[in-house]
């Protein structure tokens, strides 16, 4: 069969990476290394200042649950434009901040239009365009995931020029993400489906059922043999029905957890490194080495998503935060701090990608939009990291203990994780008669 990809397939993928690439480098990748900055200036304290990351990532959590409410009504083209206006409101915002409720409400617009534009369209996009729905995210991650590792070294590029500052740099992040945010809806708009409200999928479910599985510009590829002992389930499970599997939750706290360490980890590490005698250029080096990590590693982890279970690669994953999160609090040694660079960006990198693809394999493309920002919702528990850091830092004078809590937290995840297996669609179809349209597929079954 023909393994190619469409070139408007292709287009699309890749307006949306890139798109997202210079979100994450304008708000999560810069805030951290121009919080110290902010925080001399300004003469904020720490707690202050992770407050402002706090609203940030709660926001962008809370938010979530904006993305497919605009994306079943005006479609994925008009929803990237509403977050694109947003986001450079919210970065102009900060360029001008001189007090803390500015600081916290240009967070707060930050983080609001954040999910329009990152990984639910994204992933909404993916679903509808390609066979291959692992690997396709894994190109998606890793060239999104290149805005953590250029996001840093930006920030101090602009800083390193004579007469710019810190608001200079906000400045021209926001005029530069409004800009490729109207020219990614332009490339999305040129599929007419993308256009439209995306609920008239949904009003036409029964013929959908009947049509097959394969989309006009999806890649249609034969299974490998190692990909016939991965788990996909063959029909469409509702969100409700979805939502009250142990699964869902399992997955859920994978995710929540990992972007709890992400954000946490990308805005109080280099503080945390610099008082503790790391130089500035050493500690924000390590975090472009984890974010490097992160960006090879989706790339790797988005083939094996579609070879071997992805169950594996969350395991994995958070192994590797565990460890990643305790060198990080206990050593300086530039040589172990690598252990810290290379365990977190195995981590974050792999994480959120393999819990993707498993709400996929476990429940359907249909409603998976609703599901996977449902899951991402629960991902406004992790802003309290910085918070809880920050408040630490100024009790105890060190961040050491948050991110020996990350570790063990991992830790216990990690094995809730290991021993997971696919839900079971008896024990629901028996209690709300038939929420996914199939009570007769089996337990463990795997996909031709």
């Amino acid at each position: 069969m023909n393994a190619r990809i469409p070139f408007k397939a292709g287009s699309q993928l890749l307006a949306m990476s890139s798109l997202e690439l210079l979100l994450a480098a304008a708000t999560y990748s810069s805030l951290g290394v121009v919080l110290p900055f902010m925080v001399m200036d300004l003469e904020w304290s720490w707690a202050q200042a992770g407050f402002g990351f706090t609203v940030l990532g709660a926001v962008t959590g809370v938010a979530s649950s904006v993305p497919p409410f605009l994306i079943r009504r005006v479609g994925v083209r008009n929803t990237i434009l509403i977050g694109g206006v947003l986001a450079c409101i919210g970065l102009y915002l900060l360029h001008g901040v001189e007090s803390l409720p500015q600081y916290y409400i240009a967070a707060a617009i930050c983080g609001l239009a954040y999910p329009m534009m990152a990984s639910i369209p994204t992933t909404f996009l993916v679903s509808r365009l390609f066979q291959r729905q692992s690997t396709a995210l894994g190109v998606a991650a890793t060239i999104s995931g290149i805005g953590t590792v250029v996001g840093p070294l930006m920030v101090l590029g602009v800083l390193a020029l004579e007469g710019q500052t810190w608001r200079n740099y906000w400045e021209y992040q926001a005029i530069a993400l409004l800009a490729a945010a109207v020219l990614c809806a332009i490339i999305v708009g040129l599929e007419r489906r993308f256009t439209r409200p995306a609920r008239e999928e949904l009003v036409a479910a029964e013929a959908e059922a009947a049509a097959p599985t394969v989309m006009p510009d999806q890649v249609e590829l034969p299974p490998t043999r190692s990909s016939r002992h991965i788990y996909r389930t063959t029909v469409d499970w509702t969100t409700k029905a979805a939502m009250r599997t142990t699964q869902f939750k399992i997955l859920a706290a994978a995710y929540c957890l990992n972007m709890m360490c992400l954000v946490t980890v990308t805005s109080l590490s280099v503080g945390h490194l610099v008082e503790r005698g790391v130089s500035e250029t050493v500690a924000a080096g390590m975090l472009s080495i984890e974010a490097l990590i992160a960006v090879l590693i989706r790339a790797f982890s988005g083939v094996l998503g579609d070879i071997f279970d992805p169950k594996h690669l969350v395991s994995f994953a958070l192994f590797a935060t565990m460890i990643g999160c305790a060198v990080l609090a206990l050593t300086t040694d530039h040589v172990m701090l690598l252990f810290y660079a290379v365990g977190t960006g195995i981590g974050f990198g792999t994480t959120q990608l393999a819990c993707t693809v498993l709400l996929l394999n476990y429940f359907g493309r249909k409603y998976n939009l609703e599901l996977f920002s449902a899951m991402c919702v629960t991902g406004a528990i992790s802003a309290l990291g910085p918070l809880i850091g920050g408040v630490i830092r100024d009790v105890s004078g060190s961040f050491s203990l948050i991110f020996i809590l990350l570790s063990v937290l991992s830790a216990g995840v990690f094995m809730v994780v290991l021993f997971m297996k696919p839900p079971y669609l008896e024990d629901l179809s028996s209690t709300e008669g038939d929420p996914v349209g199939d009570a007769d597929i089996k337990y463990g079954q795997m996909a031709e």
